[in-house]
Parts: C-alpha cells; structure tokens; sequence
C-alpha cells in the first residue's frame, strides 16, 4: 500500500507495507504473551538408550506366575485348602494324603514353578539391591536370573535324590515319603506367602521388605525342619541325636555351602 504526500512541486510515495502497520493509524503498543516456548535445550545430537528400571521379562514371569495360582484356585479349590491347611492341621494332612498322591497332581507342577520363579526373583533382586561388587558384569539380566534359576532346581534335585538315595539304603520308604512330602508342603506354601511381596521390592526396590521376605523364608525353614525332625522321631530304630545329625548334614550344611560360594563373589 502507497501512501502519496502531497509537497509543492515534489510527489512523495511512501511504502507502508515493509513495516507491517498502516502509518496512519497508531499500532497498538505491544503485549507480553503468556505462550512461550519450552526451555530445554538439546545438550547432544545423539539419540540415547532408554534406561528401564526392570525388564519387561520380569513383569511376564510376575504374570505367569499369578495366572498358575489362580488356575490352582479355580479348578482345584480344595487340593489347594489341604495344602495350605496340613502344615498346622494333622485331619488336612490325612485327607492330602488319603485323596491322591500329591507328587504326580498337575497342581503340584504349577505351585512348584511358583515357588521355584518367586525365590529365584527373591535372589535375583538381592544380587542387585545389596550387591556391592556384581560378579556378572555386563551379562544379559535374563541370563542372570536363568543363573540363579538353575542352581535352584539342580539344588533341589539332587537333595530328592540324596533323600530317596539314604532312604532305600536305610530301609525307611515310608518314613521318606512322608519327609519328602513335607518339603513339597512347605516350598508350595513359601512359594504362596513370598508371591504378594515381589512386586513391591521388584518395581519399588524396597530394601525393608526384601529382609522381611528372607525372614520369612528363615521362618519357614525352621518350621520345616522342626516338622521333619517330629516325622524322623516316629523310626525307633534311630536315636534323637542321629536324626538331628542327619537333618543338620541334609538340610543345613547344603545351604551353608551354597552361602559361602555365593558370598565368596561379593568378598
């Protein structure tokens, strides 16, 4: 838009456009705006990794895991009473024994990986919550946890087969049975009370209940040994003080040896 001035002798245009406004009319004054533009300012160019704080793998074992119990619930409610029940009940324990064989149920398979997943979790997050030094490096997590995994499994199948082992040596078939019955109990029923804690030491790294979740798993062991002791008691043909022997050589002095190689790691 042209703008003529009229002087005499002289015709003056002026351009008002390069300036945006009309040169007649005053523009109004300007106004801050509460629309601005982010403060962050790119550092690096470099697209960066993204840290997770757990894998996502943990997240599907914590599901599977919650799946086979409430499978178990469902279709076996009252297997799953009796198991939960013959611990602190001798009528429960009866009538597990009475209605099947609990060692070739699809039940115990399902509360078996349970326990088997949830104390190789518990152990899993120990290494990296009160691990000073790792002694994995930079290997995959999942490949730590399938570690820690095996060794729980190779632990527990060679403790059956040392008990069968001194079992049909000793002549005391039914006597081990009923032993070997009991670990089954109480690993299904650890498996159980150390599942609700998981997620909270796994997604808040609660340092508070990862203790309380090993002493539970303390607790439970005593029971356990305390319970195979009172089923050691019914062969006459062993004195108390070789039955303590024996349970101290087959159920402590493992665990002990495991303690001491995995310690020897963080030393």
């Amino acid at each position: 838009m042209e703008l003529f001035l009229e002087h005499p002798g002289l015709n003056l245009s002026i351009d008002s456009t390069s300036g945006m406004h009309w040169t007649l009319v005053p523009c109004d004054t300007a106004k801050v705006s509460y629309f601005t533009s982010q403060e962050l300012r790119p550092h690096a160019l470099i697209p960066q990794p993204i840290h997770r704080l757990q894998p996502d793998w943990v997240t599907g074992l914590l599901v599977f895991s919650l799946i086979l119990i409430a499978w178990t619930r469902f279709f076996y409610p009252s297997r799953f009473r009796q198991v939960c029940m013959s611990p602190i009940s001798k009528r429960f324990l009866n009538q597990l024994t009475r209605e099947g064989n609990l060692f070739t149920e699809r039940m115990t398979l399902a509360l078996s990986m349970v326990f088997l997943i949830g104390v190789s979790l518990l152990m899993f997050e120990a290494n990296i919550l009160l691990g000073t030094q790792k002694p994995f490096g930079n290997w995959p997590t999942i490949i730590i946890y399938f570690i820690f995994l095996a060794v729980l499994l190779l632990y527990w199948i060679g403790k059956i087969f040392l008990v069968r082992t001194l079992g049909f040596i000793f002549k005391t078939r039914e006597t081990t049975h009923d032993y070997l019955l009991n670990i089954l109990i109480f690993n299904i029923i650890t498996g159980l009370i150390l599942f609700p804690f998981l997620p909270f030491i796994i997604y808040l790294k609660s340092i508070p209940l990862l203790y309380l979740s090993f002493f539970l798993l303390g607790l439970m062991f005593l029971f356990r040994f305390l319970k195979g002791f009172m089923i050691g008691i019914s062969l006459r043909k062993f004195s108390y003080l070789f039955l303590f022997v024996y349970l101290c050589a087959l159920e402590i002095l493992p665990l002990v040896v495991l303690a001491k190689v995995f310690l020897s790691y963080y030393s």
